[in-house]
């Protein structure tokens, strides 16, 4: 495996293994440079979304670092602010990109009507807007709903918060039987909860020589599981990228599988409709 090593979605799509996310990015030169110093560290798929109010900062960044279009796979999500006219909300994240498609897109939260949603997504992957469809923060009984309520294409990715401490075994089991690529936000525990001190992921780290953030991705990597690490400083983005040239054994893997808590430091998605709207990130449009 490389920094450009890919899994194949079930429509036949190729995602990387590692992309840089971009939550929480501040939109400006902030956002465009770490994006541009990604691409230039050989990052090929940024993540973002209507809600972190940085997609066109995120299209300049890509644009900066002139790599063909086809060789950078771009994820934007559509919030539930669009929900009832998805085909122009991808259209106005398109013209903030500055893209004619994205890669991959997806629902952001299960609100009430995702399933409608989703509907208006699979035409939208017809049309050409977008190269694949999927979800984020979807539970099993969410992912069931989709094909009860008439779904015909698969989600091909479902995005949400994974790291040992909340490793969503069971989840990722249901996602393999059914074709479903797992994608990990927050793969270092999450801000103000990161894993890199643990003492457990520390000792592996200085067995192996390695750095505990690469500890982190490299584990989800070994599960199969995509993991999209957010940073601004060049240096770790440069870091959080050389996570090919080392394996985790099985004993090691295990030992880390084994801090699992369920622990989940985001917001509950069967309850994400009682969440208040002042709690939510305001979208504020960039200049």
């Amino acid at each position: 495996m490389d920094i450009k090593s890919c899994v194949e979605l079930n429509n036949g799509v190729k995602m990387p293994f590692l992309g840089l996310g971009v939550f929480r990015s501040a939109a400006g030169e902030v956002t465009r440079s770490a994006v541009r110093t990604a691409l230039e560290y050989g990052y090929r798929m940024i993540d973002t979304a209507r809600i972190y109010g940085n997609e066109k900062s995120v299209g300049r960044g890509i644009k900066d670092a002139h790599v063909a279009r086809d060789q950078v796979f771009v994820t934007t999500k559509l919030w539930k602010s669009d929900w009832s006219n998805p085909r122009q909300g991808l259209l106005d994240s398109l013209q903030r990109l500055q893209l004619d498609y994205v890669d991959l897109y997806l629902l952001h939260w299960p609100f009430k009507g995702y399933e409608q949603a989703y509907l208006e997504l699979e035409k939208l992957q017809k049309e050409g807007l977008c190269r694949a469809i999927g979800v984020s923060n979807f539970k099993i009984h969410h992912l069931q709903a989709l094909e009860q309520a008439g779904a015909t294409v698969v989600p091909q990715v479902n995005q949400v918060e994974c790291h040992p401490q909340n490793d969503e075994a069971e989840l990722l089991n249901y996602c393999r039987q059914h074709n479903i690529v797992v994608e990990a936000y927050s793969p270092l525990g999450g801000e103000g909860q990161s894993l890199v001190a643990d003492p457990r992921i520390q000792s592996i780290a200085d067995y192996l020589k390695v750095t505990p953030a690469q500890i982190l991705l490299r584990w989800n990597i070994q599960r199969g599981v995509v993991v999209i690490p957010k940073s601004v400083h060049a240096d770790r983005i440069k870091v959080n990228s050389q996570v090919f040239d080392f394996e985790l054994s099985q004993d090691e893997m295990d030992a880390i599988s084994s801090m699992n808590a369920n622990m989940r430091r985001a917001f509950d998605s069967d309850r994400i409709d009682q969440r208040p709207d002042s709690t939510f990130p305001k979208i504020v449009e960039e200049d």
